[in-house]
């Protein structure tokens, strides 16, 4: 150091380090510090949350020290509604504290955490506030362990979807007694401002169907006693217009007279699947729609991150209910189908859907079972969809194709079977429980494949049997299961065929139809595999139905449902919402309970064909058809808003007015289980509809044994009894209906009415 003081040099260091001392000892003694202070009282008294998410409500009520009583309504006004599992309020304490105690007045039977963090970003759990076997609003404490926090979190519940909080209370010194005391306010029914949907609502809707089957029932027993009296003419001017007026009110009864979903018109739900599932179906097939959606979600805010990460979502390669973590970790997975336009396009339609819906449906949307368009249907859907970006111009202009399809609907059956008959169709269409607006009404081309089926009975009605195969071919290519209609007419045709032994002898009108339906099959299936990707889309069709059909649901209908119910494991019994499948245990009961009844399923089947096959001999293709209709409760599983099918039933009326009835008497049966007057009658969804279904298929054999064995049965005992009055002397003539019933369907009685068909020809 030239030009300095040598003996300055030692000094300088020492002062250097002195200084250094002198500055980090605050420091040093910052991070030794004695630990968090520990103050009296409630920590979060008065206090609003710092953040908060997916939370309803008034949050200052949350830390005001009220309570409501014990067991008050969950979303009572005192109380916040935690929206989602991702729901959280978040609070800051000001100071670090050693929090020691907690307490929270939430619903009873869910979970609900607590964590905390010293610097609001790096949340530990300390804790769970555990469910009660209580109802209602329901106090419970958690003792932490003392650890220091600034900032503490509440939240992120588990159970059924229906969390809420009226108070939460911390303490680094626990109060005694414990809980301590707190004002306690009475808490009424949560109340809303009363609308028409306060009076007028699914509720009362389905209430009202009941009430118009009943008097549906009522009047055509008016009728039939008046034919019987011998009196078919009295009050015909009366009866025309009561019938026609309850055609016309069962008409605007479907659709809850125009409130459709009482405040929506469009069913978002149904639309979020149908018409994102066709729109990118060439980027997500059958099993990605809800991996994308939570990438999506997960890519347009890190608020939704959260939600995502704590979503359940249905594995729609197995319909299994999981978690998302495999999925955040492989977004590639999903993106990877998309390219960078598409995916921009997805992200905005799913933005637009999301934000038509309350945070918990969205999350609960994904636990459906995904996009199950056949491959035809997606010819429409596809084309329809990508005309232009989700809008609400667009889901209005496409939400009245199907209004349009029902109204063609009536029209069709106007043409072919006349006004009463189109009356009583409407009715039995309208007050059965099971395929009522609320699960399809308001979406996406879900009623196409009811009007086809329907148009191809009334095509045959009116001798137009090519069309009507056509119609027919349509409507199971859009949805499958129509296509057990065709059971009616095979069997038809193949008892003609036995009896006369030669292809000739059959009725070409069934050859008509079902040259109809290849023809349908043989130009819609090549157009199918342009919109849909090729023969894949066929191949990845049926393994999703192969995995819906072992996929057991609450509001599945048909015979299979009968046979696999066992009362000791039903959902009340089964279903535990801790696990990440709450139905998982109740879903493998089903499926082991079919396989050990399907022997004694594949018996009645058989017999149901005997039976049909005794219905179907001999009768017009038309009969033929709609009889055939109802092996579509015995031969497939479905949800029960496909047992719309029901108004093809309705259409023999006009061979049998008494089918009117007994149509009636099932719609009503099944809205009186769903209103449930006494607590016997169940109230779980699976067992509702397997009572339904039940119910359904009684109905459906006592118009088929009608139709068949018990027509012929009766006119063996007419036919006796003439007999024996012969042999006696006496007079007793057999009833000429029975005899006209059985010579129409025997084959000795055809002979005449063939010959006179073939020279015809």
């Amino acid at each position: 150091m030239s030009g300095g003081h040598p003996r300055l040099l030692p000094a300088a260091l020492a002062l250097a380090t002195a200084i250094g001392i002198v500055a980090l000892a605050p420091a040093r003694a910052q991070d030794s510090s004695s630990p968090a202070a520990c103050p009296a009282g409630n920590l979060l008294a008065n206090k609003r949350p710092a953040r908060w998410q997916d939370v309803r409500g008034d949050v200052g009520l949350v830390t005001d020290s009220t309570i409501t009583p014990e067991g008050a309504i969950w979303n009572a006004p005192l109380a916040v509604v935690l929206d989602t599992g991702a729901s959280t309020l978040t609070y800051d304490l000001q100071a670090t504290v050693s929090v020691q105690a907690v307490y929270a007045q939430a619903d009873a039977n869910d979970t609900y955490h607590v964590w905390g963090s010293a610097d609001g970003s790096a949340f530990r759990l300390l804790g769970r506030i555990e469910p009660v076997a209580d109802h209602g609003l329901r106090g419970r404490t958690l003792s932490v362990d003392g650890a220091p926090v600034r900032y503490l979190r509440f939240g992120e519940g588990v159970g059924d979807n229906f969390y809420s909080l009226s108070e939460l209370q911390a303490f680094c010194q626990v109060p005694t007694p414990f809980p301590p005391k707190m004002n306690v306010k009475e808490a009424p029914a949560a109340s809303a401002p009363k609308t028409i949907f306060t009076y007028w609502n699914n509720e009362t809707s389905s209430r009202w169907e009941l009430v118009l089957a009943v008097l549906g029932i009522v009047f055509l027993g008016w009728e039939l006693t008046l034919r019987q009296q011998g009196r078919a003419a009295a009050h015909k001017r009366l009866r025309n217009g009561l019938l026609a007026a309850m055609g016309v009110v069962s008409f605007f009864t479907y659709f809850n007279f125009g409130f459709a979903h009482f405040g929506n018109l469009v069913h978002d739900w149904e639309w979020t699947h149908y018409y994102v599932g066709s729109k990118y179906f060439n980027e997500l097939g059958y099993d990605k729609l809800y991996e994308c959606i939570a990438i999506a979600d997960v890519e347009e805010s890190e608020g939704l991150r959260r939600r995502v990460e704590l979503r359940k979502l249905t594995n729609l390669r197995t319909n299994a209910l999981e978690t998302t973590a495999d999925i955040l970790a492989h977004p590639e997975r999903c993106k990877q189908s998309f390219s960078g336009a598409r995916w921009d396009s997805f992200k905005r339609d799913i933005r637009f859907f999301r934000d038509r819906q309350s945070a918990r449906r969205w999350d609960d949307l994904q636990t459906d079972h995904g996009y199950n368009g056949t491959p035809v249907w997606n010819i429409a859907g596809s084309v329809l969809a990508n005309l232009a970006s989700a809008s609400k111009g667009q889901l209005f202009a496409l939400a009245i194709l199907d209004p349009l399809y029902l109204v063609a609907m009536a029209g069709v059956i106007w043409w072919a079977f006349g006004w009463r008959v189109t009356c009583v169709g409407l009715l039995v269409f309208a007050t059965n429980f099971p395929s009522r607006f609320y699960w399809t009404g308001g979406a996406f081309l879900r009623w196409d494949w009811l009007f086809y089926t329907v148009a191809a009975v009334c095509c045959l009605r009116k001798d137009r049997p090519l069309l009507a195969g056509l119609a027919l071919g349509y409507a199971t290519l859009l949805r499958v299961f129509p296509g057990f209609v065709f059971v009616g007419p095979l069997l038809a045709a193949g008892v003609q065929l036995v009896r006369t032994r030669r292809f000739g002898g059959v009725d070409r009108r069934y050859v008509s139809l079902f040259l109809g339906a290849a023809l349908a099959v043989i130009v819609l299936v090549p157009v199918s595999l342009q919109t849909g990707g090729g023969i894949d889309a066929y191949r990845r069709f049926v393994q999703n139905t192969v995995k819906h059909k072992e996929t057991p649901l609450t509001n599945y209908m048909g015979l299979r449902t009968v046979v696999a119910y066992r009362p000791s494991e039903a959902g009340r019994l089964l279903r535990n919402d801790s696990y990440t499948d709450p139905w998982s245990k109740w879903k493998s009961a089903r499926l082991r309970g079919f396989q050990e009844a399907k022997p004694f399923y594949v018996v009645l089947v058989a017999a149901y064909l005997v039976l049909l096959g005794f219905a179907v001999r001999g009768r017009d293709p038309w009969i033929a058809s709609a009889l055939g209709s109802t092996f579509i409760a015995v031969g497939v599983e479905l949800t029960c808003y496909y047992y719309a099918f029901i108004i093809v039933v309705a259409l023999l009326y006009e061979h049998d007015q008494r089918i009117g009835r007994v149509l009636l008497f099932l719609t009503a049966f099944t809205g009186f289980v769903d209103w449930r007057p006494h607590h016997r009658l169940p109230g779980w969804l699976d067992e509702q509809y397997t009572l339904m279904s039940a119910a359904t298929l009684v109905a459906f054999v006592v118009i088929l044994w009608e139709f068949g064995l018990g027509r012929v049965l009766a006119a063996r005992r007419a036919s006796a009894s003439a007999v024996a009055a012969a042999a006696t002397g006496e007079s007793a003539p057999a009833p000429a209906s029975a005899v006209a019933e059985v010579l129409s369907a025997h084959p000795a009685g055809n002979k005449t009415k063939l010959r006179k068909r073939k020279r015809r020809r």
